[in-house]
């Protein structure tokens, strides 16, 4: 516990020259310390944030809450997320009962790796909601937690004007359209992807216990002299890793979990000015991997390093048909189990028909339908399909 003394009453207890080593002393300390420092200090609560940020009634006395909810801004807001948040329930409640039955024990604990994430909390969370560390990683820059109730007005009803929008794909489609989010996410009033999944928190009516700024990285973040090798890194990268940390407890079972956001170019050209991205990576022992929505990029020749990194660490893999290629992984041993039906790609991905795949599903007949949409084929009622990989030792 930190007591506040006057500077009057510090130096009648110490002297003026320990004064000045502990000052120096605390510098040092602080940015000794630059993986995981704590971001901007928001006055509210933090699940107060993130419930008002979803609409939801936070539940508090506080007269700066009452202000923000008296607010016509976050009126309209409430009004306009209810009809979202009544869609997204009912839809995570199937994707819940539909894991229950079908995802082996075997997700529950460990880590839960989602490449091409973007800030889609939702699905993870309903997917694995017994991980103890989801690590994200996307284009999307982090941002901060937005300063509520320091916003005048117009402020606050752009904020929750962008943020709805920015929340419409996962509400109709239930998938992020990158360029979409980088506009989207980049706006005067929302910055980043953790107004997003603090929404997603307080909806999910989670306890969210702290919001860090991190930079894993951060002398692989400064422009190199010129004239070195790329693979000290020759000039600064194109997207400048960023991080966040968010802490967070289900209040119905007590238990505190970890999401790990890094706003990082996870393809093999720009990965040579992190290094030390995939080893750090393979620190996270025996993880799920889910893969939705993911633009086919782990089908082509520019994230190589990542996909053999996923196919040599996952125990289990949960994706669609734009994730780790069918064949690709029958190669590295995983069996497969077919859910849903398969269906053609969506004309700007019909490159990435995959015939074997095809005839997986034809082979195994009328397979277990998915009663949620997950993929491309979203306009399609009970067209979507899933794959789920495991290693042997997994499948009981």
């Amino acid at each position: 516990m930190f007591v506040a003394l006057s500077r009057d009453r510090l130096a009648r207890l110490l002297p003026t020259r320990w004064l000045f080593c502990c000052a120096l002393a605390a510098m040092w300390c602080l940015a000794a310390a630059p993986w995981a420092q704590p971001a901007q200090t928001d006055t509210l609560p933090l699940t107060t944030t993130a419930r008002l940020l979803a609409g939801v009634d936070p539940g508090s006395n506080d007269p700066a809450v009452g202000q923000i909810t008296s607010s016509e801004a976050w009126q309209q807001h409430r009004k306009a997320a209810r009809a979202g948040a009544r869609q997204l329930k009912t839809r995570l409640d199937r994707i819940n009962q539909w894991q229950a039955r079908f995802l082996p024990a075997a997700t529950r604990g460990g880590t839960l790796l989602y490449p091409f994430s973007g800030p889609d909390f939702i699905n993870a969370y309903a997917l694995f909601p017994d991980a103890d560390t989801y690590v994200f990683f996307s284009l999307e820059p982090p941002g901060e937690v937005p300063q509520l109730e320091r916003m005048p007005p117009q402020q606050l009803a752009a904020l929750f004007g962008d943020l709805r929008a920015a929340l419409n794909d996962l509400v109709a489609l239930n998938f992020f359209i990158t360029p979409n989010m980088k506009e989207n996410l980049q706006t005067q009033a929302l910055q980043g992807t953790v107004p997003v999944l603090l929404a997603m928190m307080g909806l999910l009516e989670l306890r969210v216990d702290a919001v860090e700024a991190m930079e894993a990285w951060p002398y692989r973040t400064q422009a190199q002299p010129t004239g070195s090798s790329p693979g000290a890194g020759a000039t600064r990268p194109e997207l400048p890793e960023q991080g966040v940390r968010v802490t967070f407890t289900n209040p119905r079972t007590a238990r505190q979990q970890v999401l790990v956001y890094l706003s990082i170019d996870v393809s093999d050209r720009q990965l040579r000015y992190y290094p030390q991205f995939l080893p750090w990576l393979h620190t996270f022992e025996d993880p799920s991997v889910l893969l939705k929505s993911a633009s086919y990029l782990l089908h082509g020749d520019h994230f190589r390093g990542l996909r053999k990194q996923l196919l040599a660490d996952a125990r289990i893999v949960v994706q669609d048909d734009t994730g780790i290629p069918y064949k690709t992984l029958r190669q590295a041993g995983f069996a497969i189990s077919l859910f849903g039906q398969y269906e053609r790609p969506v004309k700007l991905f019909e490159g990435r028909y995959q015939s074997d795949l095809e005839e997986a599903y034809e082979k195994a007949g009328n397979t277990e339908p998915v009663p949620f949409p997950f993929g491309y084929n979203w306009r399609k009622e009970g067209k979507s399909g899933v794959l789920l990989a495991q290693r042997p030792s997994e499948v009981h």
